[in-house]
């Protein structure tokens, strides 16, 4: 995990190139660190986000700040800024857009 303690760090963050800032979305975990799974027959819970800030070079306009979207398990870097935790990933390792009355679970 990354942390930023400059203080100059500014409070906006701007990705570069095809990277998106988001926040991950809280899973209900155990004391022992294990993800809880609701669904019989789901193996991993849903990665989502919401994007807080997009790179200059997303090709795909729908990506814009306050979106909500379904990304890979595997994709991204986790960072700290002011006491938030906050999540990198590639354009590409984004898998889908969640529309607002849609819930993933």
């Amino acid at each position: 995990m990354f942390h930023y303690q400059e203080k100059n760090f500014k409070k906006k963050i701007k990705p570069l190139n095809n990277h998106i800032i988001l926040t991950k979305d809280i899973h209900e975990i155990t004391h022992g660190g294990i993800v809880l799974i609701e669904k019989e027959g789901q193996c991993a819970p849903p990665y989502t986000g919401t994007i807080v800030s997009v790179g200059g070079e997303i090709e795909d306009k729908d990506y814009k700040k306050g979106v909500r979207i379904l990304f890979h398990d595997l994709a991204g870097e986790e960072f700290e800024h002011d006491g938030k935790k906050y999540y990198d990933i590639k354009e590409n390792d984004v898998v889908a857009i969640i529309s607002k009355n849609l819930s993933i679970e």
